[in-house]
């Protein structure tokens, strides 16, 4: 039994809902990781050689909903906290 797991990455896009996401799955499970979570850029959609070993806590999914689900909830939650920050500079701004 194995404790350690050695992805084989490849660079996939999926579409769907109007949603265009390209990210990394791992040809021999098929799980999709989190663009995000894992730095897709320098993992398998750059021009670097591709990492083998997953390094920290990153998030696989099995299918693009879930995926969509993940980033909705996990990642939206700082962007509306950096949105809400522009807003405030920007009434602050037209005040003036």
């Amino acid at each position: 039994m194995a404790y350690t797991w050695e992805p084989k990455w490849e660079a996939i896009r999926l579409e769907g809902n109007g949603i265009v996401l390209t990210t990394c799955r791992d040809k021999v499970t098929g799980l999709i990781a989190c663009p995000i979570c894992l730095n897709a850029n320098s993992t398998c959609l750059g021009k670097s050689e591709a990492h083998t070993e997953v390094k920290g806590e990153i998030s696989l999914f099995f299918s693009m909903d879930d995926l969509i689900e993940h980033i909705k909830n996990f990642h939206s939650r700082g962007l509306s906290s950096k949105l809400e920050e522009i807003r405030k500079r920007m009434g602050e701004a037209r005040s003036d």
